[in-house]
C-alpha cells in the first residue's frame, strides 16, 4: 500500500491537475478578504482579524473549493490508468485492482491534507500582507487544527463519489460537478440535525466550527452525529472499493452471462 501511495505522489510531478487545487486554495482566503472589504456597512465585521479570515477561508474551502478539487484530483488519478493504457500492465504484477484503487484513494486523502495545509499558509500570508490583527500562536494552532479537520472531513464526504468514479472511468468530471452542487447546497440547511448528518456539513459539526455567521441556523449541530455521518461515508466508500472488479473481469462476467442466455433473450439485452 505504501508503495502505491509513494508511486502516486511520484506521478503527480507529471500532472498539471494540481494547479487547479493550488489556484482554488489560493483564491479562497483572497475571496474571504475581498468579501469583507466590499461588504456593506451592516454586514461588515468590525473586528475582522486573522482568526476571522481563517474561518472565512475554511467556510469557502468546504462550501465551494474542496469538494470539486478533491473529487477532480482523485478521479483524475484513477482515470489516468485508463487514458494512458497502463492498467493492463499494472495488473500483470501481483497487485489487485481493489488494492490499487485503495492506494489511489489513500494518496488522494494525504494530498487533501497537504492542500488544506497550503490553504492555511496562504491565509496566514494574506492576513499578514493585509495587516490583520491576531497573529499569535493560539490563533495559528486553532486555525491549523480546524483546517486539517475540515480537509479530512470534506475528503471523507466526497470519498464515495471518488471511489465510484474508479468503478466507472470517465465520470470523474460529472462526479466533480455533483460534488460542487452537493457542497454548495449545504448552505440552505438550517436545522441542526440536518447540518449534523448531511455529509458535506458534518465536518463542521465534527470539528466544532461555528457556522452561525454563514448559515441562519435554528439550533446547534451535534459533533457525535457529524462523526457518525462521516463514518457512514467511510463505510460506503469501503463497500464500493470492495465491490470493485477490474474492467476486464466485469466485461468477462457480462460476456459469460450473455452467452448463457438464449438467442432471443440475448437480443433484448442493451
Amino acid at each position: 500500500m505504501l508503495t502505491i501511495i509513494w508511486t502516486e505522489f511520484q506521478k503527480l510531478k507529471r500532472y498539471h491537475i494540481l494547479l487547479i487545487g493550488i489556484v482554488g486554495m489560493t483564491l479562497s482566503p483572497i475571496l474571504g478578504l475581498v468579501t469583507q472589504s466590499v461588504a456593506i456597512e451592516e454586514a461588515r465585521n468590525p473586528h475582522f482579524d486573522l482568526p476571522a479570515l481563517v474561518s472565512n477561508t475554511i467556510w469557502n474551502n468546504a462550501a465551494i473549493f474542496m469538494p470539486i478539487v478533491f473529487t477532480l484530483i482523485g478521479g483524475y488519478l484513477i482515470r489516468r490508468e485508463y487514458t494512458d493504457d497502463t492498467l493492463k500492465n499494472i495488473l500483470t504484477v501481483p497487485v489487485s485492482y481493489r488494492k490499487l484503487l485503495a492506494g489511489k484513494l489513500a494518496a488522494t486523502g494525504l494530498l487533501a491534507l497537504l492542500i488544506g495545509l497550503y490553504s492555511f499558509v496562504v491565509a496566514i500570508a494574506v492576513g499578514a500582507l493585509a495587516g490583520l490583527r491576531g497573529m499569535d500562536a493560539p490563533a495559528f494552532a486553532k486555525g491549523l487544527l480546524q483546517m486539517g479537520g475540515i480537509s479530512a472531513g470534506v475528503y471523507i464526504a466526497v470519498l464515495p463519489l471518488v471511489a465510484l468514479c474508479g468503478r466507472l472511468p470517465g465520470l470523474y468530471m460529472g462526479g466533480s460537478a455533483a460534488a460542487f452542487v452537493l457542497g454548495y447546497s449545504g448552505m440552505f440547511f438550517k436545522s441542526g440535525v440536518l447540518r449534523s448528518i448531511y455529509p458535506f456539513l458534518a465536518p463542521f459539526a465534527a470539528i466544532g466550527f461555528d457556522t452561525g455567521a454563514y448559515i441562519s441556523a435554528e439550533n446547534a449541530a451535534s459533533a457525535p452525529l457529524g462523526l457518525a455521518s462521516l463514518g457512514a461515508m467511510l463505510a460506503l466508500a469501503a463497500g464500493i472499493v470492495a465491490a470493485s472488479g477490474t474492467p476486464g473481469e466485469i466485461r468477462t462476467r457480462r460476456k459469460k452471462h450473455l452467452l448463457s442466455l438464449r438467442p432471443a433473450q440475448r437480443e433484448r439485452k442493451p
